[in-house]
């Protein structure tokens, strides 16, 4: 498995909905979130399936929600703060659900005794120091997260099980390319003005040793946004899991809104409309992004594009017009000939007696 991917997808991300009803599960053991193809691709998780693993998510973070899964989380946190004592790995899993309730400062103070490891009993683990990674970004701590990545390269990650070789390929590749990548844009941008949030996240694509990346633009050949079409230049900037990788980066930061509008933008390319404009609403209404001219603008064009796909009512197979005046004459046929029967009806009450 990935070295950082380790603890952020069995720690953090994965909600295990496999089974109705079956609690998410926070264990080095957990299954991964995204799958992988046999040919070493990230395969996107249905838009549905992810957005019911985001909500569940989110309801953990919300402590004005008094939801089931924050309840199961809460359980745990207190079921392992009672405990006498804890292993390492014991520690990284109450941290992991100590960042998901929003509670970063306990975590912190949890792991550093570990990480420090003064006495050399072994407690620098990889899974540790990967917890501190996503506990400092968690603080939006940026510049420390990074910190700690060359010592967690140094660190061998433990056994996963139940990962295929495509897998964990899948997640190092995540790991050494893209989770340093995030982590340095976030640190980045820390320092600008608002101005630097008005585009979603500018992952794709990932910089190269010699130059700074040219950031993927979601326009048509002509540089105006289409949803539906993306320019070949720039869709050749983009991998072609680009949306499973920015599934499971959102499954470990799931409060990036940039990073959602992001995912919407990816779909909206691929011609996934509804999703797309779920997604731009959701980031519009409740996320609080309506003040980015360029997320509106892009919301008002992907919802003229589903509607105009919608399929239009069938029509009449002939006019209004046309149906009056074939009810008009029927009624004038109908009155002629009322006429001439009651003419027959006068004429024979009112001849010659016999």
């Amino acid at each position: 498995m990935g070295r950082t991917a380790f603890f952020l997808t069995a720690g953090l991300a994965v909600v295990a909905l496999a089974a109705p009803g079956r609690a998410s599960v926070v264990s080095p053991d957990d299954p991964m979130a995204v799958p992988v193809r046999p040919d070493g691709l990230g395969e996107a998780l249905p838009f549905d399936e992810f957005r019911a693993r985001l909500a569940a998510l989110a309801n953990v973070a919300n402590p004005a929600k008094d939801s089931p899964e924050r309840q199961r989380v809460l359980r745990r946190i207190d079921e392992r703060s009672r405990a006498k004592s804890l292993s390492p790995d014991e520690t990284v899993a109450l941290a992991a659900d100590l960042l998901r309730v929003g509670r970063a400062d306990e975590a912190l103070n949890r792991l550093k005794p570990l990480y420090d490891d003064r006495d050399r009993r072994g407690t620098r683990t990889y899974p540790v120091t990967a917890a501190l990674v996503h506990a400092h970004a968690a603080r939006g701590e940026w510049p420390q997260a990074l910190n700690y990545l060359p010592d967690l390269f140094d660190l061998d990650p433990p056994p996963a099980k139940g990962l295929s070789p495509a897998q964990r390929a899948w997640q190092t590749k995540l790991d050494r390319d893209y989770l340093p990548h995030y982590l340095q844009l976030r640190r980045d941008e820390a320092g600008r003005s608002a101005a630097a949030t008005e585009d979603p996240t500018p992952l794709f694509p990932l910089p190269a040793r010699d130059r700074p990346a040219d950031p993927v633009r979601f326009v048509n050949d002509a540089g105006e946004y289409e949803p539906g079409t993306l320019a070949a230049a720039e869709r050749a900037k983009l991998p072609p899991d680009a949306v499973a990788v920015v599934q499971q980066l959102l499954l470990w930061f799931p409060s990036d809104t940039r990073l959602y509008w992001l995912l919407a933008e990816l779909y909206a390319a691929d011609g996934e409309l509804g999703a797309a404009k779920s997604i731009l609403d959701e980031c519009a209404g409740s996320l609080a992004y309506s003040g980015r001219p360029r997320l509106m603008d892009h919301r008002a064009a992907v919802a003229a594009a589903v509607e105009a796909a919608r399929p239009k009512p069938a029509e009449l197979p002939i006019s209004l017009r046309t149906v009056l005046i074939y009810f008009g004459a029927v009624a004038a046929v109908a009155a002629v000939a009322a006429v001439r029967a009651a003419a027959k009806r006068f004429r024979g009450d009112c001849g010659p007696a016999g």
